[in-house]
Formats: structure tokens, sequence, C-alpha cells
């Protein structure tokens, strides 16, 4: 008899007892069977509330009664494929050696600075665990990553021909495309000094032609916030600026300074520092992010046909209902 089924009982029993006074008790359902071991509605909604605690607070009342919906049959499923793997564990004789928590424990209570393991204690209460309870989450945990590990990780290999492959196969996205880095100088105007701000710019680009430094001019002179950093604004692919100013940047060498150009209600110029032409990145250089990629997927595939494989060999019943609140006191029978 597990823990679980052994406290089960008692509580049941302690309810029995105290019927007379209360009229009522608490009845702890079942909403899956795994080959005769149960999942009870309080662990799935503990791992439902988890789950949504992770999305961050719902806008409405509505999304999150859908959240709720989504999200409790997936989270029934994924109680089911750990119950069917740690049955494995169990059959192949699995163990999480003891050491191996007393180190965890060891580890944890020295970078947290506890002074002893009552602390360590406090910390998983605050959790709404205690120590016993995360110590068997733990090694739960453990199983199922090393049964992982011996029925599907082992199970997968990446050959080089597959990695040239993908690599041809998905060439744009080890493409690096053209880049520009600009700086620029931004006059800006009202409706009555449109004329003015255009004279001021031609000023301004006549003293950059004859040799003043743009990046000092656009730190003295642009109203822009660029003009603390010379009015360098880094980076840019193509596309990604306005499409005057993408069409100048990308047509001047590097060195050059535009033309005043016009846009909204301000005048630009802009002067191309660098540029890097469109780069296809070595096999060599992406040959290990390749590899892993298609790992990830194989991992994927040979994850979903082993954990069909066991439901196929089990037997599983769900008796989950719809999105409830917590569960309410049964009526008394007769007599009780």
């Amino acid at each position: 008899m597990t823990r679980r089924e052994s406290s089960f009982i008692v509580a049941s029993l302690l309810g029995a007892t105290l019927a007379g006074a209360a009229q009522s008790r608490i009845v702890e359902r079942i909403v899956a069977k795994v080959n005769g071991q149960i999942i009870t509605k309080s662990q799935l909604d503990e791992e439902v509330q988890s789950a949504l605690e992770q999305l961050g607070p719902a806008p409405s009342f509505e999304e999150e009664q859908r959240r709720l919906t989504e999200i409790r049959p997936q989270v029934l499923e994924r109680l089911i494929d750990n119950l069917l793997i740690l049955q494995m564990a169990e059959e192949r004789g699995l163990q999480v050696p003891p050491q191996y928590f007393d180190e965890w424990k060891a580890n944890v209570m020295k970078e947290m600075k506890f002074a002893s393991e009552e602390e360590l204690v406090r910390q998983m209460e605050l959790q709404g665990l205690t120590l016993e309870q995360f110590k068997r989450k733990w090694e739960q945990g453990l199983l199922i990553q090393e049964v992982r590990r011996i029925e599907v990780d082992n199970k997968i290999s990446v050959s080089e021909p597959e990695i040239e492959k993908y690599y041809q196969d998905h060439v744009t996205e080890y493409t690096e495309p053209a880049k520009v880095r600009i700086r620029e100088i931004v006059v800006r105007f009202g409706a009555d000094d449109e004329a003015q701000a255009a004279e001021r710019m031609d000023r301004l680009r006549q003293d950059i032609v004859q040799g003043a430094d743009f990046a000092e001019v656009a730190r003295q002179r642009s109203d822009s916030s660029s003009r603390d950093a010379g009015g360098d604004l880094g980076f840019f692919e193509e596309g990604e600026l306005a499409e005057a100013l993408n069409d100048a940047a990308f047509s001047l060498p590097p060195g050059e300074v535009s033309d005043v150009l016009r846009l909204g209600a301000a005048f630009y110029l802009i002067k191309v520092e660098e540029k890097t032409e469109q780069r296809i990145l070595p096999l060599d250089d992406v040959r290990k992010t390749i590899a892993d990629a298609i790992f990830e997927r194989k991992m994927r595939e040979q994850s979903e046909r082993y954990i069909a494989q066991l439901r196929d060999h089990a037997i599983i019943e769900i008796q989950l209902d719809a999105p409830a609140g917590p569960e309410q006191p049964e009526p008394a029978g007769p007599g009780e």
C-alpha cells in the first residue's frame, strides 16, 4: 500500500468518526486509473493550478474558463504518461539511491545559506509541501528522466548526411542578410518654420561636405535623441527603415552622406558608416546547432512512439468531468 493510499484510508476513517457531528464528509474523487493505480482530482487540480500560474493572470473570466477547459485534459494526459513511465521504472527495478537526495539537499542548503534543515523544511512548507512530499516528487522526476534516457535518448543518433541535408534544406535560416550601419542628423519643424528648417539642414549638409565631422555636427545640432551617440543608429537590415531612409542607406557606399530627406515634420541627413553583404554561414559554424535541432525532433518523435506503446499495453480509465470548482461536501446518507 502506498503512502497516499494509507493516508486516504486514515482520512476516510476520521471522516466517518466525525460524520455524526459534521453531517458531511469530503470524498477524494478519482479522475483516472492507470493499470490500477489512481490519479485523484486533487492531484490534477494541483498540476492544473501550477500550469495556469505559469500563464499569468487571465484578462477576463471567460479567458480563465477557456484556459481551464483547454489545459485540464492536457495536464491529465501528462499525469497519465508520467505514471506509465514510473510504472516502467518500477518494472525495470530502477531506484534513486538515497544519497542522491541527501547530496541535493546539502547543495541547496549551501547555496541558499540555510543554517539548518529546518529552514529548508520551512521553504518547502511555503510551497505547500512537506520535505518528504518534495523528495518523492524529486525522485519521481529523476526516474522519469532515466527511463526517457534509456528508452528515448539512447535510441537516437544523428548522422553527417542528415546534418548536410538539413543544412541544404534550411539554408535560408543560416543566411545573414545584408546590413548597413548609419548615423543621422534630424531637424524638426512646425507649421510656420519649415522653410527655415530646410535652410538650416542645407547649411549643415554643406558644412559636412566641406569637411565637418558628421558625428560632431549631430551631437551639437541634431534634434534627435540619437545626438548623444553622434547620431549613430546601429545596423539595419533592408526593409527595417522607412522607405526613403532605406533606399538612401542601401544605395550609398560607406562614408557617403545622403541628400536632405523629408519625412513627416522633419528633415534628415544620413551617413553610411558600414555595410555588410549577405553571407551564408559555413556548415562548420552551424553543425552543432543543426545536430541539436535534428536530435530534438527525433527525440519528440521517439518519445511519442514510446508513450503510444506504453498506452497500447496499459489499461487506462479516464473519469474526467467538465471543469468544476473545489470539491463540495457530500450530503450524509441515512443513519450517518
